[in-house]
């Protein structure tokens, strides 16, 4: 005879299987492609790599929102969108600061009268005529206000309308010598076109600026440079280098 316990068990109902997950995989899956995708966002060059891997793990992230792991789908989602975000920044970052590396920053020194200590920030008042700037090291210069010259016969280039010569007076308030090559003076304009250098060895315009001389440190030295410019007066604007990716000196007034 079968006892009622036995009956229960023999008909009692059979347990059922766990519900298989659904996009799991892809949930964690984005969820790990995030991660490694913030942690190499700040590394220039590998971030492209992580970047692409979390463009693929968003890819997969969305697919797994419509799946049983939706918290970790969302998670997985999110850090792959902020790692995308972290590396657009910081290449950014990157390639502001290389251009800064290469080009130079502009008028980020101190300006004050001629044969004086620098006092304002160049940045909100750019020097002009008879100002000093001075950058970071020390090291500082002096541009007079233009005079007009007219360039001798053999003076280049030909068909000059007028000349403008400028005294540049170099100040080293650094504590090494200064090699005045380095000192870049170019990128002139006059009226917003490009004012070109005029080189008058023999004749009143000057020699065209090229110099090359060690200034000690606490010493000074001067001399002319010239620029064609228009038959009217107008606005001149010279551009003063120490090196290559220094910060710019831009000197602005009439000529």
């Amino acid at each position: 005879m079968t006892s009622p316990q036995s009956i229960h068990e023999q008909y009692s109902p059979v347990p059922k299987p766990p519900k298989p997950s659904r996009f799991g995989a892809l949930a964690w899956t984005a969820l790990i492609l995030g991660i490694v995708g913030v942690v190499g966002s700040p590394i220039i060059i590998l971030n492209n790599l992580t970047a692409v891997a979390a463009g693929v793990g968003l890819v997969l992230g969305v697919i797994a929102l419509f799946g049983t792991r939706k918290v970790l789908a969302v998670a997985g989602t999110a850090l792959c969108v902020l790692a995308v975000v972290f590396t657009v920044m910081a290449q950014a970052a990157a390639v502001k600061e290389l251009d800064e590396i290469i080009g130079g920053t502009t008028n980020e020194g101190r300006v004050g009268s001629g044969g004086t200590t620098a006092q304002t920030d160049a940045a909100q008042t750019p020097p002009t005529w008879g100002q000093r700037y001075t950058w970071r090291d020390g090291l500082a210069v002096e541009v007079s206000a233009p005079t007009t010259c007219a360039p001798g016969q053999y003076a280049a280039p030909q068909g000059v309308v007028r000349g403008a010569k400028v005294t540049v007076t170099i100040v080293n308030g650094t504590d090494k010598a200064f090699d005045t090559a380095l000192l870049s003076l170019g990128d002139a304009q006059f009226d917003g076109r490009k004012a070109e250098s005029v080189f008058d060895s023999n004749g009143p315009c000057g020699g065209g600026g090229f110099e090359s001389t060690t200034v000690l440190p606490g010493k000074t030295y001067t001399y002319e440079s010239a620029f064609s410019v228009g038959a009217q007066p107008g606005e001149l604007q010279i551009t003063l280098q120490p090196g290559f990716g220094d910060d710019k000196a831009v000197f602005v007034g009439q000529a």
